[in-house]
């Protein structure tokens, strides 16, 4: 609450009274009127303007803050201008004025409720609430149910401080309402109860987080079933399994590419062994010719039966390899993990192949040579040539046979090819997933070291660097191991973190140089240092009948003939203020009564005669009593 003005004449430009002149008041740096009272309740609302007396003498202004004010003439002509007026000094956590110069480190109110923290020189016109680079949030004493709280904003409750989670954050109970509030704490307490996935800084100065409800009584640095840390050891655990994802992606490429091998290695078994049929078949032409001939070759005609019966043999034995180079083939498309084996095997299967085909086919050649042979001797073997007729025609039936059978085992190696292409598509696959999860580890690390330039861990001395060598982040934290406390990085400088503590010891407050006793305030206001707040901020009591004063009062008598009693058990350094509010007081007097303590060492009561006199009484000893 301001008061304006204090028994102010104001004055003309001639230097004679301003009779009946007017003060306007607006709200500072606006055309907006601005109310004011003429009580200090703010019960009693002035006219505005306030209309001075035909001595150009003000009345009773009081108002909230600070404004601006225009004094003019009876006739609305403009004499001066000031604002603001009012409560003007720079007060730690007083409300925020858009024409007042603010320095860095100086606390405002804003207008949401939540104090903030200038961070700049010459810090004028920015609204806290609305702009940035000018303010940082810096916190709310007191949670306030009629106070709508944004995103980030810190209160204190039952001794406890709370962040908000949720903008137009009303009438939600920190200690309650988890959806909206979430419990700060730095340091563990051993009495504390932590949430689940809830962050406490360690006895070893490492930061934790809660892994289940109801933590209570357990140490980070020592329950690792209710905590997890987040250190070195865990960054490097990153790194290695990083490391060994890459190396699994590797393996996993590699086994791809011999699977990629193998398919190919079974697809040309496959034509191997189609090539054998064809040549099996081709056995069993010649064999027919060999059959045709031997109506002119009796005697000939039983080797040549014998020939084609070798030959069908070789077929078979052609086919047989077709189907162990298909099986090969399917062992290689199962085992792709082991693709280098199973290529090994398709390779000696291929050849298997080859050899048999050329086999095949030699004996072949050997069946055309022999059916030559019977031709020539055909004049010696008409004897036994319907027996030998008989035997060729069951050969190449036998040889029709083994073609067929060659031609299924072609066709069976074409699928074992199919399945190994596909046990190689299975395994490029795996590559992927393999290379997605070496990049899912490679965010991870880089999410870490995201982390480690935040939180430094626990250092003797303020580092000048991140732990990796690199410039400090604004907002950067550390554990100082030489002052036991946490400290974060402002930009500029390291500054220290206040703990949620249950006390403060004066040691603890590093710009404070009085004593514990003088900072010490209980709910009775007897410390000295309330006593010399109370004092020096005490407003005006209007009195018109007797009254006894207490220490720190500042009491007007509006009334002539009555008593002001003073403190009946007043301590050294109490003060009472008093003052003649009648303007007439040299004509009715009025009585400060001493209450059994001398005044300026006398035991006399003191009358007040002097006009709109103003005096403020110190008590000293039982000696001198008060002090006027």
């Amino acid at each position: 609450m301001a008061r304006f003005g204090d028994f102010d004449q104001y004055l003309d430009n001639a230097g004679d009274p301003l009779a009946e002149g007017k003060l306007y008041f607006y709200e500072s740096g606006t055309t907006t009127p601005k109310t004011t009272f003429a009580d200090i309740n703010n019960s009693i609302p002035n006219t505005n303007p306030v209309l001075l007396s035909a001595a150009g003498r003000q009345p009773n202004i009081f108002f909230d803050g600070v404004a601006k004010v225009i004094l003019t003439d009876s006739d609305d002509v403009q004499l001066i201008v000031r604002d603001p007026v009012g409560e003007t000094a720079t007060d730690f956590g007083d409300e925020w004025v858009a024409t007042k110069v603010y320095n860095a480190v100086d606390v405002v109110l804003g207008s949401d409720g939540v104090y903030y923290r200038s961070l700049i020189n010459g810090n004028q016109n920015n609204n806290p609430v609305t702009t940035t680079g000018s303010w940082t949030l810096l916190y709310s004493v007191e949670w306030n149910q009629g106070t709508t709280y944004q995103v980030g904003s810190v209160v204190t409750y039952n001794d406890e401080q709370y962040q908000s989670l949720q903008g137009s954050n009303l009438n939600q109970n920190p200690s309650t309402q988890t959806a909206y509030w979430v419990l700060l704490s730095f340091a563990w307490l051993a009495t504390a109860t932590y949430a689940e996935d809830q962050n406490a800084v360690g006895t070893d100065g490492i930061l934790y987080t809660s892994l289940q409800a109801a933590n209570i009584g357990n140490d980070p640095a020592t329950s690792p079933t209710w905590w997890v840390g987040t250190s070195a050891a865990a960054a490097a655990s990153a790194v290695a399994a990083a490391a060994s994802a890459t190396a699994s992606a590797s393996s996993a490429t590699d086994s791809a590419n011999s699977a990629t091998d193998s398919a190919n290695s079974a697809t040309a078994s496959a034509g191997s062994a189609t090539a054998s049929a064809s040549s099996a078949t081709d056995s069993a032409n010649s064999a027919t010719a060999s059959a045709s001939s031997a109506t002119d070759s009796a005697n000939s005609a039983t080797a040549s039966a014998s020939s084609a019966a070798a030959s069908a043999s070789s077929a078979t034995d052609s086919a047989n390899s077709a189907t162990a180079s298909a099986s090969s083939a399917s062992d290689s498309a199962t085992s792709a993990a082991a693709a280098l084996a199973s290529e090994t095997a398709a390779a000696a299967s291929e050849a298997a192949s080859a050899t048999s085909a050329a086999a095949s086919a030699s004996s072949a050649t050997d069946s055309a040579n022999s059916a030559t042979a019977s031709a020539s001797s055909a004049s010696d073997s008409s004897a036994s040539a319907a027996a030998s007729a008989s035997s060729a025609s069951d050969s190449a039936t036998s040889a029709s046979a083994s073609a067929g059978s060659a031609t299924a085992s072609a066709g069976s190696a074409t699928a074992a090819a199919g399945s190994a292409t596909a046990a190689a598509s299975s395994a490029t696959d795996a590559a992927n997933s393999a290379t997605a999860a070496a990049g899912s580890a490679t965010a991870a690390s880089d999410k870490y070291d995201e982390f480690d330039a935040r939180y430094l861990g626990e250092k003797a001395s303020d580092p000048s660097v991140d732990n990796q060598g690199g410039a400090l982040v604004e907002g950067a934290l550390y554990f100082n191991t030489t002052s036991d406390a946490m400290k974060v990085y402002d930009g500029a400088a390291w500054l220290s973190v206040a703990p949620v503590a249950t006390s403060v010891t004066v040691s603890q407050i590093s710009d404070y140089t009085g004593t514990a006793t003088t900072l010490n305030y209980t709910s009775n206001l007897t410390s000295d240092a309330q006593t010399q707040i109370d004092s020096k901020n005490a407003l005006p009591i209007l009195k018109g009948t007797s009254y006894t004063a207490n220490v720190g009062e500042f009491i007007v008598a509006s009334a002539g003939g009555i008593t002001i009693t003073l403190p009946a058990t007043p301590s050294a350094g109490d003060t009472v203020t008093v003052k003649d509010g009648t303007g007439d007081a040299a004509t009715t007097t009025f009585t400060v009564g001493r209450n059994g303590s001398n005044i300026a060492a006398s035991a006399t009561d003191l009358i007040f005669d002097k006009n709109y006199a103003e005096i403020t009484m110190t008590y000293i000893d039982g000696t001198i009593g008060w002090s006027v």
